[in-house]
């Protein structure tokens, strides 16, 4: 049955959407109270056509979530000779356990409906729960090699990377040692920007250099905002995301900075200086834009950023924008909240911020402005648009929840809507 008290990622592939549901603090799982070692483990759902029925493609027995989940295509073999037909695989990977059994990959088979479990790490890895944490993943062609390698960030082991290989289980050769080096804190996003891997942990985004025997240089640093590691539960820099340059070639980065639990969610561009490095502009902090779309409620603290920002095209003007989900804690007793004390409270809407080609922001809700009576959805973790071809990439789903450390069971959700609607401006804009 397919339940869960998260959806972490949704996922077209192959004219299909699938979801990851995570099981973190849901009482049907034996580490939050339940009674059989068969239940309330993470889940990839699959939905086959929109007006369809969610049902659960794999189980994930022993693990809690799958943390990532991903359609990577692979275009060389290991050698960096050019398939014949390229190759693309849906992949979800998580710890097992509590990191005492290593980190698995699941490969699906699209002939079968079957998924293959193999290990990136087998056996322990020394650390325990989200210092495994596998958050990125990406397929990025070597500049000097010519081989396509999948990269995957497994906590604070730092980045692992493997190649295409169809006589191995789950379709890719692991090397067996972190090709980055051990991180402070666990890498939130990987990605390709000015024809260089990149990727973020805490603080830090380093870029990798190329060649038989890579390395990786520190691309940009933000310690100057932040004295010691970023917190790790809320992570430092999330959602990193390439864009086109407001300045002039080549690409920009934009994040979420999030280095504690007063975090603003402020968000920072980095346009390329030309020497393989950046200049930093900061657009907004997502705490102001929040206290003004709701009333001038004060804001204490704000996550967002969950996994990379959406690129969508605005049906009414034809410009790109992004999508960035978030969650909030706010004061005062006007809106409806969850986990409620004397201060306040995480807003039960689900809002998502829209971030416009010139830089400009305003904030959208799921399902429209929450009201007391409807189930709380607290953050917008996710986002694709739809991969049904009646939808013409003009229908955008939904997905999220967060359950921020309190027992929860069946508060997972998945919405779906039209760009239009959801781009729609709010009437107190």
């Amino acid at each position: 049955m397919a339940a869960g008290s998260e959806i972490l990622h949704l996922v077209g592939h192959k004219g299909k959407l699938y979801a990851a549901a995570s099981f973190w603090m849901d009482p049907r799982n034996l580490w939050y109270g339940g009674k059989s070692p068969n239940t309330g483990w993470g889940q990839v759902l699959r939905l086959d056509r929109p007006e369809g029925r969610w049902e659960v493609d794999l189980e994930m027995r022993s693990h809690l979530r799958p943390e990532i989940l991903q359609s990577v295509t692979f275009a060389t073999d290991d050698h960096g000779r050019t398939l014949t037909t390229p190759v693309n695989l849906l992949l979800a990977s998580t710890y097992e356990g509590n990191g005492d059994q290593g980190i698995s990959l699941f490969t699906r088979d699209d002939s079968t409906g079957a998924w293959a479990k193999t290990k990136i790490v087998t056996g322990a890895t020394g650390k325990r729960g989200e210092d495994n944490s596998v958050r990125a993943m990406r397929v990025y062609r070597d500049k000097v090699t010519g081989v396509d390698r999948l990269f995957v960030s497994i906590g604070v082991l730092g980045v692992f990377s493997g190649v295409y290989d169809p006589n191995a289980a789950g379709k890719i050769r692991w090397d067996v040692i972190s090709e980055s080096g051990p991180v402070a804190t666990r890498p939130l996003s990987i990605i390709e920007a000015n024809g260089a891997l990149l990727f973020s942990a805490d603080k830090f985004i380093y870029r990798r250099i190329d060649g038989a025997q890579p390395s990786y240089a520190l691309a940009h640093d933000l310690s100057d905002l932040q004295a010691g590691n970023a917190f790790s539960p809320v992570g430092g820099i999330r959602g990193m995301t390439a864009i086109a340059n407001p300045q002039g070639a080549g690409q920009s980065l934009i994040f979420v900075w999030a280095p504690g639990n007063r975090s603003k969610a402020c968000i920072f561009r980095l346009d390329p200086d030309g020497k393989n490095g950046y200049s930093r502009v900061q657009e907004t902090c997502l705490d102001s834009l929040i206290t003004h779309y709701l009333g001038g409620t004060p804001v204490h603290f704000v996550l967002a950023g969950y996994n990379n920002l959406l690129p969508v095209v605005d049906p009414a003007t034809r410009e790109v924008v992004h999508l960035i989900g978030l969650e909030a804690w706010i004061g005062g007793q006007r809106y409806p909240t969850t986990q409620r004390k004397a201060e306040g409270g995480f807003y039960a809407g689900a809002v998502f911020a829209i971030r416009n080609r010139n830089g400009g922001y305003r904030l959208g809700e799921v399902n429209g402005r929450i009201i007391p009576s409807n189930p709380p959805l607290v953050a917008t973790r996710a986002y694709a648009l739809s991969p049904f071809a009646g939808d013409d990439a003009k229908v955008v789903y939904f997905g999220g929840y967060d359950c921020n450390f309190v027992r929860s069971s069946d508060t997972a959700w998945i919405f779906r809507t039209t760009l239009t609607t959801a781009l729609r401006r709010d009437a107190s804009e």
